[in-house]
């Protein structure tokens, strides 16, 4: 197995056209063919469907293409390592982020990655953080910033803050406005991420262990949304204080979730294997100082 065939093979998946990869890679139809069918026979296994419009995945396909995808990354930062006509902080860092920390980070951390690494590109992907984690075990992340993520030998965790559980309306709900017992989220309608998401199935352990079943009116993954139809009055949603921007909203109610008291950690992740270089390095000590300084902010406030 060569380089340039996980090259041309990721290319053909991309464009799920061998010709139109040809002609980008600039290279002969005949040749690249030849050259994904030796890449299938070394790997066993068809990667490709033909059909009269072109190709598709297989599902071993589609599975390896992440593979290959982290494969080339890889093998680009050695590249970049090594190669002395560039400054340390030239390159590609692909970072992830989850919904929430999206939200609060992205903006701020594209500005000052552009200012202090103006010969550097930045690729960031957004995703729950069981996704995130697979991906940064994979070498396809740099790093990532996400929520409780499971302990492994193969990451380095770097946490950076706890952060309560909040219930978020557009009023309060009883008589409490700053706190509300998670007994009294039961009659709730509460609009929610899908069970994939780390907030929702942590809620909803600490509520079975006290006998309560929520009521998750609407699920929604995306956050903007999720805000706007708690603003409009459909329904509460249960996040960390700093997930819906509090100071943009000054219309919604926060209360704390006590009885228990929920805690998320928002955690610096690394893959322990994969090289670092100084760029993806230092982005990543950009993103957690921003976040961090981000986040004592709103607590300050």
């Amino acid at each position: 197995m060569e380089i340039k065939q996980l090259r041309y093979f990721v290319k053909v998946a991309e464009l799920n056209s061998v010709g139109r990869a040809s002609d980008l890679l600039n290279i002969a139809q005949p040749t690249l063919s030849r050259q994904i069918r030796a890449l299938e026979l070394e790997l066993k296994t068809n990667l490709f469907a033909r059909t009269g419009r072109g190709v598709t995945l297989t599902v071993l396909g589609r599975r390896f293409l992440e593979h290959a995808r982290g494969i080339l990354h890889a093998t680009d930062s050695a590249i970049d390592a090594l190669n002395e006509s560039k400054t340390a902080y030239d390159g590609r860092v692909v970072t992830g982020f989850t919904p929430s920390v999206g939200l609060t980070i992205i903006p701020q951390f594209t500005e000052q990655f552009a200012k202090r690494f103006p010969k550097a590109s930045l690729s960031i992907v957004e995703g729950y953080s069981s996704s995130l984690t697979e991906q940064v075990l994979m070498g396809k992340l740099d790093f990532a910033i996400l929520l409780n993520p499971v302990a492994s030998p193969n990451l380095v965790i770097d946490p950076i803050a706890a952060e309560n559980l909040y219930l978020i309306g557009a009023k309060p709900v009883g008589r409490r406005k700053r706190e509300i017992k998670l007994a009294d989220l039961a009659d709730v309608p509460l609009i929610m991420p899908h069970t994939m998401h780390t907030i929702r199935p942590l809620l909803e352990y600490e509520a079975a262990r006290l006998g309560v079943t929520l009521n998750v009116a609407i699920e929604i993954d995306a956050v903007r949304s999720i805000a706007d139809l708690v603003e409009r009055g459909h329904g509460w949603t249960v996040m960390p204080i700093n997930s819906l921007r509090r100071g943009e909203r000054p219309g919604l109610s926060w209360q704390r979730i006590i009885k228990p008291a929920i805690e998320v950690t928002i955690c610096l992740v690394r893959p322990v294997r994969k090289p670092q270089t100084a760029l993806p390095t230092e982005a990543a000590m950009l993103a957690r100082s921003i976040l961090s300084q981000m986040l004592s902010e709103t607590t300050a406030g």
